[in-house]
């Protein structure tokens, strides 16, 4: 009876494993290419909108976690902000991750234009106030993309398509997996590895690359 145990629960984590990987190969990403998320950047006239999606895209955030962050938890001086994994704030997982002097300057004009306070959030049009709401992000986002991109980018108009954008934008311009791994906030590696089959790292080209350093010529 015990060795049947033992039978059973390995069976059981190779269904698990093979799950994975079937995820991996099947799962489809939407996401844009970096001429597109620059003319969609670039198209919008709202300030405030403007510094959302701009921030969005370059932290990779879920919503969810930027309409957490106070501008208490941005350092100004390094140019960084701190993001709580909401999904495991029972671990109290938090990564900093570096923002551009470009949307670091358009939160500080933000924040004294508004006459914020450490305590305020950032994404929140008076002090004091909650930030705005899910619904509020994905109704303005949905807009802009017809708007700026047209009407054949309306799938793709959510907030999430901007986090997947930077993983593949960011396998693009070469950093290592597993920093995007860390940056995402993911738990599991192989929802990072989803983005490579998207990315345009010619992978010809880097091995011939490695061949060179060792003398492989």
């Amino acid at each position: 009876m015990k060795e049947q145990n033992n039978v059973k629960r390995i069976k059981t984590k190779l269904v698990i494993h093979k799950k994975s990987w079937k995820n991996y190969y099947e799962e489809e990403v939407k996401y844009l290419k970096e001429t597109e998320v620059v003319t969609f950047i670039q198209g919008i006239k709202n300030e405030f909108h403007k510094m959302l999606f701009l921030f969005l895209f370059e932290t990779g955030a879920r919503v969810s976690e930027a309409l957490n962050v106070k501008f208490s938890d941005i350092d100004f001086k390094n140019n960084t902000v701190k993001l709580i994994a909401l999904k495991r704030r029972s671990k109290n997982i938090v990564r900093v991750l570096p923002l551009s002097n470009l949307i670091i300057n358009k939160i500080l004009l933000y924040e004294k234009e508004k006459e914020f306070s450490n305590t305020d959030f950032l994404f929140t049009k008076k002090s004091g106030e909650k930030p705005i709401s899910i619904q509020a992000v994905n109704k303005a986002m949905k807009g802009y993309f017809l708007s700026i991109l047209g009407a054949e980018y309306v799938e793709l108009a959510h907030p999430h398509t901007l986090r997947h954008s930077r993983a593949v934008q960011l396998l693009n311009s070469g950093v290592n997996i597993i920093h995007v791994k860390t940056a995402l906030g993911h738990s599991n590696i192989a929802n990072t590895l989803i983005y490579l089959k998207y990315s345009n790292k010619d992978l010809q080209e880097n091995m011939l690359k490695a061949n060179n350093l060792i003398g492989l010529v």
